[in-house]
């Protein structure tokens, strides 16, 4: 019994080892500051662990296999810092959180990953904004409508910005979790561009091609702002009523059958969504 007692005490300090990661960083203007490492869990988030930084502003975090997904740094001021808590050992360095431009990711594969995509897409998107407004203007100006050059120019620029976004997450390893987390945040993002163009189709199919039992989702920190997005996008998309309603019960259907098997996950969202629907009037 001993024996077995023992055996089951190092396999269990063993598997804790491979699953205890840490989350380490150097902050320059965060000397004797608390740190806190937050996990999300469906709807709500919840404390994983917490440190104060020394008087360098170093500090160290842990985190386990059952905090698996997107997690976030808070500092004393508020100011939040997103990881991808994966089972690889983070490590950062720079100023502070609220600042945000000087946060360098010097260790972890998928976290480095993640800061690349987000400053490369923020760019992106801040330049389709442009040739987006520029086309329009092209389009309605009866001076520049006559020359057909600029146009396609700005059609093949979209379309170069749009791919490289593209390439850039197919490249990703299948298996990564990244691979999964960044096309479901584009979509989310992407409801309200696609209502200002009139071209809801694509992003409600992407919607409702969501698995909501998905235990990947639970740990995103995107549930909520899925459903938000994906029923706004159907309230807003300038159908008749009879048709927003006919819409939305599509959805709701398609979500609930990817709930049958969960009961705990299928109240926690029909629950949301009854407050979603009842906010907007939406009592039918």
């Amino acid at each position: 019994m001993t024996r077995t007692l023992i055996a089951f005490l190092i396999a269990t300090v063993q598997s804790f080892g491979l699953f205890a990661q840490t989350i380490s960083g150097d902050l320059a203007l965060l000397a004797n500051q608390s740190i806190e490492l937050h996990g999300f869990n469906g709807l709500n988030t919840y404390p994983i662990s917490n440190t104060v930084t020394d008087n360098r502003g170093s500090f160290k975090l842990n985190y386990t296999a059952s905090d698996f997904g997107i997690g976030y740094l808070l500092s004393s001021d508020n100011s939040p810092l997103f990881v991808v808590l994966t089972g690889e050992n983070i490590e950062l360095e720079g100023n502070a959180f609220k600042q945000i431009e000087t946060i360098h990711i010097t260790h972890g594969q998928e976290n480095k990953w993640f800061e690349q995509y987000a400053y490369q897409h923020s760019r992106r998107e801040l330049a389709l904004n442009g040739w987006l407004y520029l086309e329009k203007i092209y389009e309605i100006d009866t001076v520049l409508s006559q020359h057909s050059r600029p146009k396609e120019a700005i059609q093949a620029e979209k379309q170069r910005l749009n791919d490289e976004d593209s390439n850039f997450l197919s490249s990703l390893p299948k298996d990564s979790y990244l691979s999964w987390y960044l096309p479901i945040r584009k979509l989310i993002n992407s409801a309200s561009s696609a209502l200002k163009q009139d071209e809801i189709a694509s992003p409600l199919t992407g919607f409702r091609g969501i698995d909501y039992s998905d235990s990947k989702l639970y740990k995103s920190g995107l549930l909520k702002d899925a459903i938000d997005n994906h029923f706004g996008l159907i309230e807003n998309s300038g159908l008749p009523l009879d048709s927003v309603y006919l819409e939305m019960q599509i959805s709701i259907d398609g979500i609930i059958e990817d709930l049958l098997g969960d009961e705990q996950k299928l109240n926690e969202i029909t629950n949301y969504l009854f407050d979603v629907l009842e906010r907007h009037s939406l009592f039918q």
